[in-house]
This record gives C-alpha cells, sequence and structure tokens, in this order.
C-alpha cells in the first residue's frame, strides 16, 4: 500500500506522521482517517483552501488540478510550485511526503492575544499599535455616528473582487461576541475575529481630493492592489512571522 509521510506541524501532528494510505481515496480523506484533524471547512466539496498542502515528494504523480482548484490556490497562504488542495488530489500507488502549512485562509483561529495571569480570562482588545484612525478620519466618522445615532463601527475583510480581499465598514451600535474591540476618541471599534490579522497596524485616514472624499486602509499587509482600488491581495510573510 502507498504510504503518506506528513513533516511535523506544530498543532495537527508535532512529531510528523507516517501511515499506510488507501488508493482511490483522497489525501484530505487519509489523512482525517489517520487522525490528523487538517482543516476542511468546504466539507471537501472544492470551495475553500483550508485543506491545502504542499507536495514535497510525490507530486509529479497526482492526478490533474481543475480550473476551480487553481482557482481556489491562488488565494491559499504560503502558496508554492508543488501546492495542491488535499481534498482534490487522490492517493495513486506511489508514497507521498507532504507538508501542512501553519496557516491557513482561518489562520486567525491560531493568534489570539495573550492571557494576563494578573487580569483574568483572554481580551480580544485593540490597541494604538494594531489599528487607529488619522484626526480626520476620527472627525469624519464621529459625524456619521452623531448622524446615525450609533456608537461605533465594526469593520471585516471579505473575500472580493480582482485581487482577493476587501474591507467592509458599518456604522454599528454594538459588535459580535468573538469580535475585537477597544475605543478610540469615544469612536467605539469592532474588528472581526477572522479579519483582526488582516488588518493589523493599518490606520484609517479620510481624504478629501476637490469634491471628491473618501476612506483610506493605510494598510502595511498588503502586497497588492488591483488597479480599480477596489480589492488587494496580503503580503504573506506576515503569518510566517506571527
Amino acid at each position: 500500500m502507498p504510504k503518506i509521510k506528513v513533516l511535523p506541524h506544530e498543532e495537527l501532528c508535532p512529531e510528523g506522521a507516517e501511515f499506510e494510505s488507501v488508493a482511490g481515496k483522497s489525501v484530505c480523506e487519509n489523512l482525517l482517517d489517520n487522525s490528523i484533524d487538517i482543516e476542511h471547512a468546504c466539507e471537501l466539496s472544492c470551495a475553500c483552501t483550508t485543506c491545502h498542502v504542499i507536495f514535497r515528494e510525490g507530486f509529479e504523480t497526482l492526478n490533474g488540478s481543475t480550473d476551480d482548484e487553481e482557482d481556489l490556490l491562488d488565494k491559499a497562504w504560503g502558496l508554492e510550485p508543488n501546492s495542491r488542495l488535499s481534498c482534490q488530489t487522490l492517493v495513486d500507488d506511489k508514497d507521498l511526503t507532504i507538508e501542512i502549512p501553519k496557516y491557513t485562509i482561518n489562520m486567525v483561529s491560531e493568534i489570539h492575544p495573550k492571557k494576563d495571569k494578573d487580569t483574568g480570562p483572554m481580551q480580544n482588545t485593540i490597541s494604538n499599535n494594531d489599528f487607529s484612525f488619522s484626526k480626520s478620519a476620527i472627525n469624519h466618522i464621529t459625524k456619521l455616528l452623531e448622524k446615525d445615532k450609533s456608537t461605533g463601527v465594526r469593520i471585516t475583510v471579505k473575500t472580493s473582487g480582482c485581487s482577493g480581499y476587501a474591507y467592509d465598514l458599518s456604522i454599528v451600535k454594538e459588535g459580535k461576541k468573538d469580535d475585537y474591540s477597544g475605543n478610540f476618541s469615544d469612536i467605539n471599534l469592532f474588528i472581526s475575529k477572522e479579519s483582526f490579522i488582516f488588518l493589523k497596524g493599518t490606520e484609517l485616514d479620510y481624504v478629501q481630493n476637490g469634491l471628491n472624499s473618501e476612506l483610506i486602509f493605510n494598510n502595511p499587509n498588503i502586497s497588492a492592489q488591483c488597479g480599480c482600488g477596489e480589492s488587494f491581495s496580503i503580503d504573506q510573510e506576515l503569518f510566517q512571522k506571527a
């Protein structure tokens, strides 16, 4: 029977693993069958990148990838030439060696504020080092909140556009349960848990050019932005260093 060797992964298999696999089943299914709980948010339907793996040996023996898989792989973290979605790769009669990347699109579930032994439970608090507002942004948002009789804004990063991701800013009265939160000049800021890592170090600015004005995210984590300015991609080194 063909064998799958899994290189050490900090959480899923710290010592690495090696096991006999079942030919004809996907790599993802074989991993799950052998108690390696790789993420598979879309339930193996080729609709996410959470089961992304890198083949260190045996890549050339795999079945070909589909256009849908290739499109999704473009958004995977730590993409390499030998990357595949494990739910779409079938085990043949050859041995395979794979590496499971440290982070996935849901990597923020692994990056939480540390618990302070003196203050008790963990708090998802946003500091000035995490996010900041320019004076013009504070003035503009304060006016919006007064008009809407609200107290805060909620920011999320969503999959969108030709470069991968886009910002969504909403006027809210309160955030959601797992949001990161902070208060900046009486503006309550909420950032969704899944979006926090995308926004670390960002400054929100408000710029007025003639008759046009807009809120601008000065985000140090961006690696590319589409020509229309509506979407962006993220510098993956951020997650390698986290």
